[in-house]
Formats: C-alpha cells, sequence, structure tokens
C-alpha cells in the first residue's frame, strides 16, 4: 500500500510538472543499458555525473529503463521530478555484468522524446534496429574499446548525438543534446576509390596501430575514424586543416597540403612533440588474382604469363571445352571444329612427340594426345562448358616450376562448379570399395561416463540456482582465460533448467573470445546440445561473418536452419552450395556428399509452402545408407580416430591424424571445412558400438578446448531413420571411449 501511494505521489508531481513546467521537463525519455560483460564498469562515476547534469536540465520527465544483456534484465518506469533520480540512480549502481549484448531484442519505441543508449557499441549478437520516425538518439560510451562507427552513426542517422565520457565535458554535452546539436557525417572510402581528392594513411601510438582516431576537416562538416588497423581515408583539399584526436592524446592539428598519403604517430598529453610523417603520393590498384589449381594467388606474383576467364566469359551456346576456349586466350590456337585435344599454345615443338598443352581438371592432370593421329587423341568433350567455374592457361617456358616437363606446352586448368569430373574424388570413392579389414577387438564395451567438473561440483554444493549463480560472477573474473569455467558452469545452468542464466553464462565467450572461430564453433556446438538454435544461429551467423571464405561455415548455418525449421532459408542456402553460387567460395569440394545427402534430407519433408523451383531435381531423390556419421570439428589441428566395432567384436578403423592422413587434412585447412562423413550400405545385423581414441602424440599449439560433434544416423533415407548426437570433449578422454551403440537390422 505504501509503496502505491509513492507511485502515485510521484505520477500526481509528474503530470503538474508537465503542466506547468518548461519544454524539457515534459520529455519522455528511455535508457537502454548494456550490461554486459564487456561494460566492465566496477564502477559508473562518469555515467552518474552526465545523469546529474542531464536531469538537471531535464527535471520532471517519465523514465523507462531497460537493462540487457542477452536478454532483458530490467524493464521498469521510474519519475523523475524537480531531478530527483535516487530511485532510478539505486537501480543502476546495482547492475552486475555478465554475457554478451544482444541489441537486436531491444524494443524500437517510437512513443518517447529521447533515448539514451548506454554502451561500448560492441554488436556479437544480434544487431540494433531503429524506426522511422522514432526517438532521437543519444549514445553514450565510457571506454577506450568501442565501435566508434556504430555509436557515432546511430547518433547521426537518428537524430542525436554521441558523447564519449572519457573526452567530453559533461555539461557541455547536455546543452548540446538540449540545443539539438547536429552531428557531422562520417566518410568512410574503400583504398581502392582513392584519388586526387582523397588523404590516406594510418595512425598509431607508441604501442602500435590506433584504431577509432577522430579526423575531421576544419570548419568543415567532413569527419571519419581509423578502423581497427588504423587506417583511413577522407575528402580533403589541399588548402584544407586536418584535425587528429583521440582520449588521453594529443590533439595534431595540420594541412594536407599536396600530399595523398598522411601518416600520424600520436603522442601521451604529456609529452610535447608530435610526429607526422607525410608520404609522397601512391598510386592505389586493385589487385587481381587468378586460380592456379589448388590456390587463389596475385597475378603480378607469378613469374610467368596468365591468362584467365570465368563462367561469365562462357556463352550458354558453346557445348564443348574447346568452344568455351576458342578465340578467348591470345597465341591459342585450336583444333579442327575447335578441337581442345588438339590445342596448341606456343606453336609446333616437334614433329613425332606431342606438342599440346597439359589439361588440369580439377587439380588432376588428364593424359593428352602423343601426336597428331586420330587414334591417339584425347579428347575433352566429357567436361560440360555449363559446368566450368574458372578456366587458367599458363604460358611461358618458366610455366614449367609448377608443372615440370609436363608443362612445356603450356598448361590449360579447368576448375568445375561441381566437379562432376573429379578424379581424386573417384579415386577415394574406389578406395571406399575395397573390403574393409576387420581386427579383433579385445577391449571393453562398457560406456565411460564423464567425471563431473569441478565447476560443476562447486556450484552443486549451493542451495539454489541464484547462490550458485552469484558464485560463478564472484568468480568470473578470474577465470576469463579458462574456457571450461563457462562452459561446465553454463552446463549446470542449463541441467537446472535455468536457461537465462545458462545463456548469460554462455556468452561470455562472444564477449572475451569475439573473432576465434574455434572458440564460438564450440560454443555452437553447446547451445545445439540444449536445443539453444536461435542463439546457435547467431554465433554461426558470426563465424560465417568472421571468416566467409571457409566452406564450413556455409554448412553448419543451413543446417541450423534446417534443425530450427526454417526450411525456406535452408534451402536457398543449400541451392547456393550445390550450384557454387556463394561469392567468396571458389568450390565446395571437400563437403559435396554432405551437403548433397543434407540438402536430400531437407527436401524429403518438403510441403507446397516452400518454393522449390530452382532446385536441381536429382535433389529430390534420398539415398539409402544403413549407417552414415558425420563428424564435425572446432579446431583445424584436432586428431583423433573412431573405431567401428561389429556385433562379433571385430572392428575396422578411420583416422584423422597426421601420421596417416596428411594430406587430407591440408586439404580441409585449404578450403575451410571441419568435417566428414562415411556411409555403409551393406553392414552385419545386430549391435554396434563405436570407439573414440585420442592420439598419445597431441598437437602442442592448440590452446583451447578441442571438440567434436558427432552425428549418427541408422537407416539413413528410410521411414525408420534415427539420429544420434554426441558432444565429446577431446581433452576429457583418457586415451579411448566407447561413446556409442547402435543396432543394424
Amino acid at each position: 500500500m505504501k509503496n502505491s501511494s509513492i507511485t502515485l505521489l510521484f505520477i500526481l508531481l509528474f503530470f503538474f510538472g508537465n503542466l506547468f513546467g518548461n519544454n524539457s521537463d515534459r520529455k519522455q525519455i528511455s535508457i537502454y543499458w548494456d550490461a554486459s560483460f564487456s561494460q566492465n564498469r566496477e564502477n559508473i562515476n562518469r555515467e552518474i555525473i552526465f545523469l546529474e547534469e542531464f536531469f538537471s536540465v531535464y527535471n520532471n520527465v517519465k523514465i523507462d529503463l531497460i537493462v540487457f544483456n542477452t536478454c532483458i534484465l530490467v524493464s521498469e518506469e521510474f519519475f523523475v521530478y524537480n531531478s530527483d533520480w535516487s530511485e532510478l540512480r539505486k537501480q543502476l549502481t546495482g547492475i552486475k555484468y555478465n554475457g554478451a549484448s544482444d541489441f537486436g531484442i531491444l524494443p524500437a519505441n517510437k512513443e518517447q522524446d529521447i533515448l539514451l543508449l548506454f554502451t561500448n557499441g560492441v554488436q556479437n549478437l544480434g544487431e540494433f534496429k531503429t524506426t522511422l520516425y522514432g526517438p532521437r538518439i543519444i549514445t553514450i560510451s565510457n571506454q577506450l574499446n568501442i565501435d566508434k562507427k556504430f555509436l557515432y552513426q546511430t547518433a547521426f542517422y537518428n537524430n542525436g548525438y554521441y558523447i564519449d565520457l572519457l573526452s567530453s565535458d559533461v555539461k557541455q554535452a547536455v546543452q548540446s543534446i538540449y540545443d539539438n546539436k547536429v552531428l557531422s557525417k562520417l566518410q568512410f572510402v574503400n583504398s581502392n576509390e582513392s584519388n586526387k581528392n582523397y588523404v590516406s594513411g594510418i595512425v598509431e601510438d607508441e604501442a602500435g596501430l590506433l584504431g577509432n582516431v577522430d579526423i575531421e576537416i576544419k570548419n568543415k562538416n567532413i569527419k571519419t575514424i581509423t578502423d581497427v588497423n588504423g587506417v583511413y581515408n577522407i575528402k580533403a583539399n589541399p588548402a584544407d586543416t586536418l584535425v587528429y584526436s583521440y582520449t588521453n592524446k594529443k590533439t595534431v592539428i595540420l594541412t594536407s597540403g599536396n600530399a595523398k598519403v598522411i601518416n600520424v604517430k600520436l603522442q601521451e598529453k604529456s609529452n610535447k612533440l608530435d610526429t607526422v610523417f607525410i608520404m609522397s603520393e601512391k598510386k592505389d590498384t586493385e589487385v587481381e588474382k587468378v586460380i592456379i589449381g589448388d590456390r587463389i594467388v596475385e597475378k603480378r606474383s607469378l613469374g610467368y604469363a596468365v591468362q584467365n576467364i570465368s563462367d561469365q566469359n562462357i556463352s550458354p551456346d558453346e557445348v564443348k571445352l574447346g568452344e568455351a576456349l576458342a578465340g578467348k586466350f591470345s597465341g591459342v590456337v585450336m583444333g579442327n571444329n575447335n578441337d581442345s585435344s588438339q590445342m596448341i599454345i606456343r606453336g609446333f615443338s616437334s614433329i613425332q612427340g606431342s606438342n599440346h598443352p597439359l589439361f588440369i581438371i580439377d587439380g588432376v592432370p588428364i593424359s593428352r594426345n602423343r601426336g597428331l593421329s586420330a587414334q591417339n587423341k584425347s579428347r575433352m568433350d566429357f567436361v560440360d562448358p555449363s559446368n566450368i567455374a574458372d578456366i587458367t592457361v599458363l604460358k611461358g617456358l618458366a610455366a614449367t616450376n609448377r608443372y615440370g616437363s609436363l608443362g612445356s606446352n603450356g598448361v590449360v586448368i579447368v576448375t568445375t562448379k561441381t566437379s562432376l569430373v573429379n578424379y581424386e574424388k573417384s579415386n577415394r570413392k574406389e578406395e571406399k570399395k575395397k573390403k574393409i579389414k576387420y581386427n579383433r577387438y579385445n577391449g571393453s564395451l562398457e560406456f565411460q561416463f564423464k567425471k563431473k567438473s569441478i565447476f560443476i561440483e562447486v556450484l552443486e554444493n549451493y542451495n539454489n540456482v541464484d547462490m550458485a549463480y552469484e558464485h560463478f560472477l564472484s568468480f568470473m573474473g578470474s577465470n576469463t582465460k579458462n574456457i571450461m569455467y563457462f562452459i561446465d558452469s553454463a552446463s549446470y545452468f542449463f541441467d537446472n533448467k535455468d536457461f537465462e542464466k545458462g545463456i548469460q553464462v554462455l556468452s561470455n565467450l562472444v564477449e572475451l573470445y569475439p573473432n576465434d572461430t574455434s572458440v564460438l564453433r564450440v560454443l555452437a556446438f553447446n547451445l545445439e546440445k540444449y536445443s539453444l538454435l536461435e542463439y546457435a544461429e547467431k554465433i554461426y551467423k558470426r563465424i560465417l561473418h568472421i571468416s566467409p571464405n571457409d566452406t564450413q561455415n556455409y554448412l553448419d548455418l543451413a543446417n541450423n536452419y534446417y534443425n530450427n525449421k526454417k526450411y525456406q532459408k535452408s534451402v536457398d542456402l543449400f541451392n547456393k552450395m550445390s550450384n557454387n553460387k556463394i561469392k567468396d567460395i571458389h568450390t565446395f569440394n571437400g563437403l559435396n556428399s554432405q551437403i548433397k545427402n543434407d540438402f536430400k534430407s531437407l527436401v524429403s519433408n518438403r510441403n507446397q509452402s516452400w518454393n522449390l523451383n530452382n532446385v536441381n531435381k536429382s535433389n529430390f531423390l534420398l539415398p539409402k545408407y544403413k549407417l552414415r556419421v558425420v563428424t564435425e570439428w572446432s579446431h583445424p589441428q584436432t586428431e583423433f580416430e573412431i573405431q567401428y566395432i561389429n556385433p562379433e567384436k571385430h572392428f575396422f578403423t578411420l583416422s584423422h591424424t597426421k601420421e596417416r592422413n596428411k594430406n587430407a587434412l591440408n586439404a580441409e585447412m585449404k578450403e575451410g571445412f571441419l568435417s566428414d562423413e562415411y556411409v555403409l550400405s551393406d553392414l552385419k545385423s545386430g549391435k554396434w558400438f563405436l570407439n573414440l581414441i585420442v592420439p598419445e602424440k597431441q598437437v602442442l599449439n592448440i590452446k583451447y578446448p578441442r571438440y567434436l560433434k558427432i552425428e549418427v544416423y541408422t537407416e539413413f533415407g528410410f521411414s525408420n531413420q534415427k539420429k544420434q548426437t554426441h558432444l565429446i570433449n577431446l581433452d576429457t578422454v583418457d586415451g579411448t571411449k566407447i561413446f556409442a551403440s547402435f543396432n543394424i537390422k
């Protein structure tokens, strides 16, 4: 009753304050307060000082407070009357910081006049959304490690203002808000756009390259900031004055003159000298790259003549490889009827010997003709031009440095889109067709249960999850380099059905290791383990953003869509992979088999609402296997072996070790995939076991835990298909581990 009376009193005071107060008093204000781990506010003195000044101007207002990390922690109304904001202050000073920040969960409020966003701007999960005709957004930071571009542009495009509490005069900042002061628009120019009207360079200090440095043209509405590598580009005339500023650094002011490259070294404010390096103009040109067999290299670094065309240069009317080659390469002469097998690059070198170039199809040399006699032809008509992604022709004697005497007449390298003519893959298939060699298994078939983590044991000593959570928070700061502290602690909260706390605990890894894809993949695996697929999707998207050239990241995201029943998104991504239509990927060779089987499995669940117009009809035929095992590992240097033990206690072994699979591991690194599948259609009936073996000699430079995610499908493609998923931390395996069993009928 007492609290209700106090609230009623505040509402009445607020009403009369609005009735008789000035314009600033009638504002409705939202405060979005970032409580993620990276905010790390041991004290909020600067924020308190700012709000004291703010509420001295906006002294009778209604405040909607939202405190957030991975979820909305607090959503509460407060009333400020006669500059008294003591209740709001009490709430803010009691906040505990943990987890990642998900800006995507924040409501876009059109009703408010001003939105104060207290954050460092680092968006590791969801992105901040604004609405047309929304409130003025004031972004406020109190750290050096910030995303200044986001903070500045969010304020700029929402008629707001950006305040850096480390360097701003608070009284002046609040006055700027009150006066509706306008920010300069930031310029961001790609280096290959530089011309006579632009100045570029780098900014550094004693410690190295410096990001988030403000660079503006004095007395003009032009400004930019350096990126994480200290690089900047800005439009400037010779008479313009450039101003370089950064928190706790001495400001540098100079005239650009005719210089096109200006590198600046900022000194601490206590130092007297500023060092400025002005360099002569350097013309930036886009570096041309070409595909040379299994590599993408800079053309200028080769040292021999190269010509290259892509599928864009091949007409649909060209139905033979020779037609795709004809007339597109200088110094290249085709045979009769554009016969590519009689193609010549540098003229005849012998009468009886071969004068024709070496053909490399998807990395595999193809035997060529041994002269001009018809019986010795090796025609290339099996290559479908519509399936060609790229053709490169190597010319000049120096090209033999790569292919030896075989390349003495030149080399034609053809890379296909779907690798239908993939000899290397065919060879692997032939090896799999060979009779599997079984050995006698003499070990135990008992399951080895994981020993409980010390972190979980400590948390289980508390009476409830809230007390356990307080313990976790109190020791979090001293365990930031121990990834298992977060994984094991999160599993305690998940197992106790407190998913909100579990997500917050686990998401700290995004804050601590925002660009480490191995750690992020472990995070995604653990989120999937507890069916938190929406959060796993955000992590897979972040991994893809960090490493768009790694094929594994596209397959992971497509399967996440599939498992989370976002079927159309999954279909569209699988279709792009199947047709080699991903912008940053040259080939999906290493994952072709998985992509096909997963895509066909997805399409087999189709209904009339799906758009499958562009899907090849071959994907409507689902293969059938008695057993399909898909293994994915978190780190590219992960080594392991899996024994397949049949009902008669005989086994065969599949290895993923440098000792036995060096070439395969190198191919994985080159293409960027971290998974493999194994399928069998002819197996003995009865109970099978899978035994994991971790080699004694491990790679020493792996800093983080290595995880395996193993999916075991039985009766794949049949109506009685079953699936098991096993997530294993290899560092907890003592030599071997029986981890799965299944029945084959």
